[in-house]
């Protein structure tokens, strides 16, 4: 991050716009990895570092969408998607390694008076105020300690799909619903919805059968899952289980 000098700020802006970065990003602390530097081929989607998340503004902690993750996460990560690899299938990252202080802009972001909220896609039905009593919004969060991932699945070598703001419900039909891969997962990421459920028996076959070939890649690998979410998995031999941590991504 540059600091001082009217100079240096201009130098800062006129390579934002040029689509550089500065030298180099701060180190990581010990154990953590970029995925990006290690498995460049793995599709991200970072949604939090943009304003098409739930809140409808970049969270905080976000200072640019890359996927940092534990290095035995990153690893086991990288043998998931080689093993999807031969059934014709890739992963597509949304979240990785989330600062504390993002958990703690979205308890905050529940509270009235609140400001943008995307919830007529991401939590329809739901009243915004109800989210943490209904499990969807936590105080803590286990992708702090840098070993939780939120993946979906796609075809391989399938290329990106542009998200529009003005998609329909989360959880709504396919084609309505913010296009995330050419595979149905029953809903949208980041779908505050009971449809998420891993099991729920409201989705398509077809979507239940790509459920399956995801978790069984992740579970594969040394991922758990969650009930409540489908795209949710932290790694059970996770190097740092009690330590949240809230280093900047950038």
């Amino acid at each position: 991050m540059l600091h001082g000098t009217t100079g240096s700020l201009a130098l800062a802006a006129t390579l934002f716009v040029s689509g550089l970065s500065p030298a180099k990003a701060e180190p990581l602390p010990s154990g953590f990895v970029r995925l990006r530097e290690l498995a460049p081929a793995i599709a991200q989607d970072i949604r939090y570092a943009t304003p098409f998340n739930f809140t409808g503004a970049a969270v905080p902690g976000y200072g640019r969408g890359e996927c940092v993750l534990t290095r035995m996460a990153a690893d086991a990560l990288i043998r998931a998607e080689k093993r999807l690899a031969r059934q014709g299938y890739g992963l597509k990252l949304f979240d990785c390694y989330r600062p504390a202080r993002a958990v703690a802009a979205f308890n905050d972001w529940v509270k009235p008076p609140g400001g943008q909220d995307l919830g007529r896609i991401f939590h329809p039905g739901i009243a915004r105020g109800d989210l943490v009593a209904r499990g969807y919004i936590a105080a803590n969060s286990s992708h702090s300690r840098g070993s939780t991932v939120d993946v979906g699945l796609v075809r391989a070598g399938e290329a990106a799909s542009p998200t529009l703001m003005d998609a329909g419900p989360c959880d709504g039909s396919f084609s309505t619903r913010p296009r995330e891969s050419s595979l149905d997962l029953g809903t949208s990421f980041d779908c505050f919805s009971e449809r998420s459920a891993l099991g729920h028996p409201g989705i398509t076959a077809e979507a239940r059968r790509n459920r399956t070939i995801l978790v069984a890649a992740m579970a594969a690998e040394g991922f758990r899952g969650y009930s409540k979410e489908w795209w949710h998995f932290t790694l059970a031999k996770e190097p740092f289980s009690k330590t949240p941590f809230d280093f900047l991504i950038e």
